[in-house]
């Protein structure tokens, strides 16, 4: 093919074009089903692309979103062919615009306190979560204190860091509830772009606690992913039906994951959705089970870890 001049605007256009969309829109017939969101191609077995459009190929260690970067790093064109004839298709066969539907009820985030006294005496000295931790989380956002109730907001965020999602946890019962509008897919999260491992917890403070585990132990906590799924429950009672979580699963399409651990609660609902998460994802994922050996949650295994510490401590 020819190569001719691209203007700035005109790659930008091209580099819009995710691959997933390149193929299914263009060579469906290329296209193979190798999992509820994964393809391969019929040239390229090993090419992994995801229906959010992402791919990745393993056995060369290279991957990306769009199609410009899949004909030039995998099919070897050159840039402007590549980008030249990717105008060309959306030009002559455009893409259909996806109308995306807005949520039935506006999400809006509680009311902020002027300071999170309270959530911080609750987490620290209740909960025995790390007191810098706790401090990191409210200066990147992450948790608050509510203005009317004095409970902990719990946020979660979208790619481009705007929240989506929130959940609150009293500090002085045992009431807790998702803020209206919140989308489950951004549920509560520590995201490390880089790893390839996932830790998941049924809650925020389980997820905190375990990193406080780690933080006591002095191993690195900020180099690998942790997401709460707000909860254990609403999964079917058919092993077979393939629902798993939301959060997990949105977390999982977007993001390059090989190992995932499961700290889900020590409890009936927790140990069923462990064994249904290890079914559903055996094939495409390293799974280990990390339910708590002793007590209900997490949280108080870090109870029970910080006892065993102070004991150790006392005889010494």
């Amino acid at each position: 093919m020819k190569k001719q001049y691209i203007s700035k605007e005109d790659l930008a256009k091209a580099c819009t074009l995710d691959l997933f969309t390149y193929f299914k829109h263009y060579y469906p017939d290329e296209l193979v089903k190798k999992s509820r969101n994964v393809y391969v191609t019929k040239m390229h077995d090993s090419l992994n692309i995801k229906t959010n459009g992402l791919w990745y190929w393993w056995s060369h260690g290279i991957g990306g979103r769009s199609a410009f970067k899949y004909l030039r790093d995998v099919e070897g064109m050159d840039w402007q062919v590549a980008a030249s004839y990717l105008l060309r298709l959306m030009d002559e066969i455009p893409v259909p615009e996806v109308k995306h539907i807005e949520p039935k009820r506006k999400f809006v985030l509680p009311k902020k306190n002027q300071n999170e006294n309270t959530i911080k005496e609750y987490l620290v000295n209740q909960r025995y979560i790390n007191e810098d931790l706790v401090e990191s989380c409210i200066m990147k956002n992450l948790i608050y204190e509510d203005q009317k109730t004095h409970a902990i907001v719990f946020v979660g965020y979208d790619v481009n860091y705007y929240p989506k999602f929130a959940c609150m946890r009293s500090t002085d019962s045992k009431w807790k509830k998702d803020c209206l509008g919140s989308d489950k897919r951004y549920s509560f999260s520590i995201h490390n772009e880089k790893s390839t491992n996932l830790h998941v917890f049924e809650s925020a403070i389980d997820l905190l606690s375990f990193i406080t585990i780690l933080k006591m132990k002095g191993e690195k906590i900020w180099n690998q992913n942790y997401l709460s799924i707000d909860g254990a429950t609403g999964l079917g009672a058919d092993i077979n039906d393939g629902n798993i979580p939301v959060a997990l699963d949105y977390f999982l399409r977007n993001n390059e994951i090989r190992n995932i651990y499961l700290h889900l609660d020590n409890d009936e609902a927790g140990k069923n959705t462990t064994t249904k998460i290890k079914h559903v994802l055996k094939k495409k994922y390293k799974i280990y089970d990390r339910t708590p050996k002793h007590g209900k949650d997490v949280n108080d295994e870090l109870i029970q870890y910080i006892q065993k510490e102070k004991e150790i401590k006392k005889w010494n």
